[in-house]
């Protein structure tokens, strides 16, 4: 039983402290530039808008006047089925050179860039949520790596601001170690998927995927791999988003991604395909052994009050009674200090992570996200 016990607790550590041990080791990858003076490849900006009214203009004046050489980027805004005035706002943009498509009923993004995207001609596709402003030059630097012709898709960094107090700290923290993973994940071989509010890829390898996929930076940078390319994490192309604004939103959002996940494992376009071991090895030590977590954590538990009788068993029962009392503690008194809003953060996460398998393998996750007015 103790032996049991203490295999289950590292199988729950493994993807919290384990692998990013382990991937501190992961020498940097050379990387390769575009020769002096070249032109960067043709590039469409596609951004899908739903009732983004307070954000879309300041979105559409960046894009527009983002560093890229001119007559190379076009940016095209889908509105689909706002019932507020971004589709007003985005036609007014028209004018100034935006290719405006406005749906009359809302579709959600993976039916609407599975549609767009076969009807484009610039060689690279950037796909970018409606309320995430670029820096100038983001756009230069995430198509840079496509110098490189093993890579086939870049992930940007986004960065949070704005976020609530009681998230704020622990969510930095997390960012911070998810940021470093990424970038290991791609100096050893590629990252399993990309931050769905600013990537891009060669529009030769998009493949058409299930209309109602939850979350299509996990599903579409797969298939990437799955062609022979890496997907590449480029921190100099960063841009900046709204965080949550409550603990309620926040832990929505994981559940999706956590849902997401999951139909994408019942489906099958979750796990790699046609992909080198090392690439096996980041997959299942950075995605899937998170995924699961809460089931080794059920379980450790489990065999730990099965065996109170031993150290182990001991051990591991006071560990979780003082997690669970400190991150109660925090939810309580909404006290912030970094003693209580990490063990609070990785509890809060566990519960999404739970919660979202459960409606991911049973289907009940929408599509359809109705993310917080701003």
């Amino acid at each position: 039983m103790t032996g049991l016990l203490v295999a289950a607790a590292l199988l729950f550590a493994y993807p919290f402290a384990i692998y990013p041990l382990l991937a501190l080791l992961i020498p940097s990858r050379r990387r390769i530039h575009p020769p002096a003076g070249a032109e960067p490849p043709s590039a469409a900006l596609v951004i899908c808008a739903y009732n983004e009214e307070h954000i879309i203009a300041s979105k559409l004046e960046n894009s527009l006047a983002l560093d890229y050489p001119a007559g190379r980027l076009h940016v095209y805004l889908v509105n689909d089925g706002s019932v507020d005035r971004t589709g007003e706002i985005g036609a007014s943009f028209a004018p100034r050179g935006l290719r405006f498509i406005n749906r009359s009923g809302r579709r959600g993004k993976a039916a609407n860039i599975n549609e767009i995207v076969p009807t484009l001609e610039e060689d690279v596709i950037v796909l970018s949520d409606a309320n995430v402003i670029y820096e100038t030059s983001a756009l230069r630097h995430l198509v840079s790596r496509f110098a490189d012709p093993s890579v086939g898709c870049v992930s940007g960094k986004v960065i949070l601001t704005d976020t609530d107090d009681s998230l704020r700290q622990s969510e930095g923290f997390y960012y911070n170690i998810e940021w470093m993973l990424q970038q290991k994940a791609a100096d050893l071989y590629s990252m399993c998927g990309a931050d769905g509010a600013m990537y891009a890829f060669r529009r030769k390898l998009f493949r058409p995927y299930p209309a109602d996929t939850i979350i299509e930076d996990l599903v579409l940078p797969l298939s990437f791999v799955s062609q022979g390319y890496r997907v590449a994490f480029e921190p100099s192309a960063f841009g900046w988003e709204h965080g949550s604004t409550s603990v309620h939103e926040e832990f929505r959002r994981k559940v999706r991604i956590s849902a997401g996940s999951f139909q994408a494992l019942a489906r099958g376009n979750g796990f790699p395909r046609n992909a080198p071991f090392r690439f096996w090895f980041i997959w299942f030590s950075h995605k899937f052994m998170r995924w699961i977590s809460p089931l080794f954590g059920l379980l450790t538990l489990i065999l730990a009050f099965a065996s109170l009788d031993t150290l182990a068993g001991k051990l591991v029962c006071g560990f979780a009674v003082i997690l669970l009392a400190v991150a109660a503690l925090r939810w309580i008194t909404k006290t912030s200090s970094t003693l209580l809003n990490i063990p609070f953060y990785f509890v809060f996460s566990q519960l999404a992570l739970a919660v979202g398998l459960c409606r991911g393998l049973a289907g009940r996750q929408s599509v359809l996200w109705d993310k917080a007015n701003r």
